[in-house]
């Protein structure tokens, strides 16, 4: 009988503190029960036509040649990005002028990686190329030269030969250098 009580009593308590939570204002009066306006933050990410479009951030970047679908865009007013298909893997090329990684990839790497240089007569540039689960799982090439960094990566199964062969295509294609003596 006790518990019988004590539960009666429980449940008129709870429908006498929720009668006391109800709205108060006048029947209309919506000021209280709308949702406060949420403020849109601004797509950091701009479409553009071309590679001519990148020339206000200082440098331009190409899509390698061979490479189909591509999509032009600039993120954050500073970083110029293609996203392209080539021999059937999707990429992202990236560049930015930065110190930083910007590569937008936040998986852990393989502890294996590989560097190929690349050498002209006035410079050297260090093409860093690092997989994911072996490749299964995607690779990503990084290189820079004078203030900008390059990054290009994809997400399909690719080994050291395929991001290698994609991103010396448009490093040859976008550093200043006529001919590269190393390959």
């Amino acid at each position: 009988m006790k518990k019988i009580f004590a539960v009666t009593v429980a449940v008129v308590l709870i429908f006498v503190f929720a009668a006391c939570k109800q709205d108060a204002s006048p029947a209309g009066d919506s000021a209280q029960t709308e949702a406060p306006a949420q403020a849109e933050l601004p797509n950091p990410v701009v479409e553009v036509n071309g590679s001519a479009d990148f020339e206000p951030l200082g440098f331009t970047i190409t899509a390698p040649q061979g490479s189909e679908n591509a999509s032009y865009s600039i993120i954050s007013d500073s970083i110029a990005q293609i996203d392209f298909t080539l021999d059937g893997r999707a990429y992202t090329y990236r560049a930015g002028q930065t110190d930083e990684d910007i590569s937008g990839v936040y998986e852990t790497f393989d502890e294996t990686e590989q560097s190929i240089d690349l050498e002209a007569e006035d410079f050297l540039v260090s093409v860093r190329l690092r997989t994911i689960g072996g490749g299964d799982s995607g690779a990503l090439a990084t290189w820079s030269l004078g203030g900008v960094t390059y990054s290009m990566y994809s997400p399909d199964a690719s080994d050291f030969d395929s991001i290698s062969d994609a991103a010396l295509l448009a490093a040859y294609a976008d550093l200043p250098f006529a001919a590269c003596s190393d390959y």
